[in-house]
């Protein structure tokens, strides 16, 4: 047998034992993350969020989130002042720019994909078939949705060494992907209900545009 052929066989036996090294790893890494977050009714961070597109090429923006079970949610961005907030059953979406408010009913059983992932870490198993890819310097796992999502293709979270979530990516189905890094992470118990409130600046056009 040649060197390289030699080289080449050990590459792979070593990639297999990588595999086989994760692949033990992965139930024991689910698991602590579902018990982490089990007791968990909320979390805060500031957030960076990468778009990559072909019809639009890259955009960054940035700013804070809080997301409360069941269904609650805020994302405030920096910069334009642009804010998406749902109490669980109406879903508001304001750009001060346009003085306009968008208004969806009916949101109980719609979610953006990071928003349910961040909601679910204590199901991991249950909604997900999930892959250890990485543990260096925190695990990194490939999630499948269980119940197909017609526009997501693939999803991969990343956490840190103590099982706080760094990173949420997000593969979909028309080849753009969402890079969100999170920082300042905390979990928390119950956030006060006006957090998840939206007051129609005066002046705004409330637009209603049906349901999710």
């Amino acid at each position: 047998m040649g060197v390289t052929r030699i080289v080449a066989l050990g590459a792979w036996l070593f990639g297999m034992l990588g595999q086989s090294a994760l692949a033990a790893d992965a139930a024991e890494v689910i698991s602590s993350v579902e018990q982490k977050y089990a007791d968990v009714n909320a979390l805060k961070a500031t957030f960076t969020q990468v778009t990559r597109s072909e019809a639009l090429g890259d955009q960054q923006q940035s700013g804070k989130l809080t997301v409360e079970r069941p269904s609650k949610m805020r994302w405030d961005f920096a910069g334009d002042g642009r804010q998406f907030i749902t109490d669980g059953s109406t879903m508001w979406i304001y750009n001060p720019a346009d003085k306009q408010v968008l208004r969806y009913d009916d949101f109980s059983q719609a979610s953006a994909t990071a928003d349910k992932l961040l909601q679910s870490l204590d199901k991991l198993s249950e909604l997900f078939e999930v892959d250890l890819v990485a543990m260096e310097p925190g695990p990194v796992l490939a999630l499948k949705p269980r119940q197909a999502e017609g526009q997501v293709k693939g999803l991969q979270l990343s956490l840190t060494a103590d099982l706080l979530v760094s990173g949420v990516k997000i593969d979909d189905a028309f080849g753009g992907v969402t890079e969100l890094t999170f920082d300042s992470v905390e979990l928390s118990g119950d956030v006060p209900d006006e957090l998840f409130k939206f007051v129609v600046p005066e002046g705004v056009q409330v637009l209603d545009a049906g349901s999710l």
